[in-house]
């Protein structure tokens, strides 16, 4: 799916224009990105910058919020290739939920996009699981909960400044989780969360994607041995 640079808000053009153009080398993820429209492509994929088709079905939610933390409704469509949100007025924050479904392997073999309990002799699995936010103005719903499984909140009040600490809060079924792996694009040093969840990033001027991830496994489904949560949390500094 290709994606379009331009965005009609003045209020968020920089941030914008930063999203559709800078390079997304992250491991498998869902992330957003502005239309000309006032829309948003949902993406999926990332690792070594490659893009990936996706079936509608699998985005789960896309949900849109004024600074204040007050819901705006959002259309979502399927496009071919994937799909687009169309939030009904301007934004603050964005945020997606995704389920890129049931892989397997046997032994060290291939994974195959099946449960375990349709791929004969499979020995693994995993059920993957993206989750996603967009902050385009920073305020107060950027320091609030959602209720997404994995989140990463804002603890800073202002907004990120370049070379400036910035902390987070990772938050798992809404509770701090600590030994979290964190890291600013892919390719960033990777950090941990400390025992109240808590990370702090120095962003970069620009564009920057705070990854999270969380591995944990599963005992009494016979569909998968464990379950894979992916965050992207996408946020300008200056």
């Amino acid at each position: 799916m290709k994606s379009n640079p331009c965005f009609a808000s003045v209020a968020t053009a920089a941030f914008v224009v930063l999203l559709a153009c800078a390079p997304l080398a992250q491991a498998h993820n869902v992330w957003l990105e502005p239309d000309a429209d006032g829309a948003y492509t949902v993406q999926f994929g990332g690792h070594e910058g490659q893009l990936e088709n996706f079936a509608a079905g699998k985005l789960k939610s896309v949900e849109a919020y004024d600074a204040r933390g007050r819901r705006i409704d959002v259309a979502v469509q399927p496009v071919p290739g994937g799909a687009r949100a169309t939030p009904a007025r301007k934004a603050a924050l964005l945020a997606a939920h995704f389920d890129n479904g049931f892989f397997s392997r046997v032994g060290e073999g291939p994974m195959v996009e099946k449960p375990m309990t349709e791929n004969p002799g499979a020995t693994s699995g995993v059920h993957a699981l993206k989750f996603h936010k967009t902050i385009l103005e920073w305020g107060p719903v950027t320091r609030e909960k959602l209720g997404q499984t994995l989140e990463i909140i804002a603890r800073t009040r202002r907004s990120p400044h370049a070379g400036e600490p910035q902390q987070f809060q990772v938050l798992l079924n809404g509770q701090p989780r600590a030994g979290v792996r964190v890291s600013l694009g892919e390719k960033g040093e990777p950090l941990e969360t400390d025992a109240d969840g808590l990370v702090t990033v120095l962003p970069r001027a620009g564009l920057n994607q705070l990854l999270a991830i969380v591995r944990l496994p599963v005992s009494g489904d016979a569909r998968t041995t464990s379950l894979s949560y992916e965050y992207l949390l996408g946020f300008s500094a200056h």
